[in-house]
């Protein structure tokens, strides 16, 4: 069961999360910006050679995307985080940073289209995530609302809005790797969601909130507003 009816910080489980997808990111980073003949022997057959703008467009955006995570989970997730949701979500999340910017830093293309409207994307698919989780961070600290389902905010048009935009900011990463065979792993995250992580978190929330939470599913989309 990955989610638990019980608020603990989850120190490790969260650390151990941040530590893998910064490890990521920075082995990353190493490969794309470290001259080739500084590399180790061993890491030479995977320096990231391509368009220098997109390497670093790439960088920023994981960047952003990491520090974004840092508050989520260190600031608006206040329930328990398990080790089984830990390892599952620190693998999906570290291997796919890396193809993002293993793939799209060798890419040799100049900028364009694609790589603007992935920006877009990502920016959009950014801002719902961490406005969601905001929005239901301060409502949830009001005492009022204690033992309340938080159904406000862009969660009235999606009951797992915050996972939608997930979706969408990893489909800008996708495009902007200029290949379209990437977005497999945007559908792979969306069928995680789809048929894994949301059927797990709606019978987490239906436990705690019974009643409140099967009107709210009748009237509200599942995912996609």
């Amino acid at each position: 069961m990955l989610f638990k009816d019980e608020y603990n910080f989850s120190l490790l489980p969260k650390c151990f999360f941040m530590i893998a997808i910064i490890t990521s990111s920075l082995l990353a980073g190493y490969l794309m910006f470290k001259d080739v003949n500084g590399l180790a022997s061993w890491l030479k057959p995977y320096a990231i050679n391509g368009n220098f703008t997109r390497q670093v467009i790439l960088m920023v955006c994981m960047l952003f995307y990491i520090s974004r995570l840092f508050i989520t989970s260190f600031v608006f997730l206040k329930r328990k985080m398990g080790w089984g949701e830990t390892i599952l979500v620190s693998s999906l999340m570290s291997f796919a940073l890396f193809l993002f910017a293993r793939v799209g830093g060798n890419s040799h293309s100049p900028l364009n289209i694609l790589d603007y409207l992935g920006l877009i994307l990502f920016l959009g698919g950014s801002w719902i995530n961490t406005y969601s989780e905001y929005t239901r961070y301060i409502w949830k600290k009001n005492d009022i609302n204690k033992g309340k389902l938080y159904t406000d905010g862009l969660f009235k048009y999606s009951m797992h809005i915050n996972y939608f935009g997930d979706i969408i900011l990893f489909s800008g990463l996708a495009l902007i790797t200029q290949n379209f065979s990437i977005l497999i792993v945007s559908l792979f995250m969306a069928l995680n969601f789809v048929f894994f992580l949301i059927p797990s978190l709606d019978r987490y929330l239906e436990r705690k909130y019974g009643d409140e939470f099967k009107e709210y599913a009748n009237r509200t989309k599942k995912l996609i507003p």
